[in-house]
């Protein structure tokens, strides 16, 4: 299974309420992890302030292994995406700018 394929078992599962979109083409190797499939999601806030998140799943899973995994890879980016919405905009602020004493 690839990352698109996976990437749409995940969305697939989402709650209503989820406003996390897909994203793709990503040249860079952002985890630490070689052997895994990176797949990334985007959270959004009103103020322009943007979060990425990301599951991994280790290029050793087969395909039933991959979906026994999804409900609690869907659980984790909920949980996720809902703290993130939660946090007011000056955190998301901070967020932007780094955190640093006055």
């Amino acid at each position: 299974m690839d990352n698109t394929q996976i990437q749409k078992l995940i969305v697939d599962q989402f709650s209503e309420d989820i406003r996390l979109r897909p994203m793709s083409g990503f040249k860079m190797d952002f985890s630490a992890n070689p052997g895994f499939k990176k797949i990334f999601f985007a959270a959004s806030c009103d103020c322009e302030t943007s979060a990425l998140l990301s599951v991994e799943i280790s290029e050793e899973k087969d395909d039933n292994e991959i979906q026994a995994a999804i409900p609690s890879l869907v659980d984790r980016l909920e949980r996720q995406e809902r703290s993130f919405r939660m946090m007011d905009c000056g955190t998301h602020s901070k967020m932007r700018t780094g955190f640093h004493k006055d």
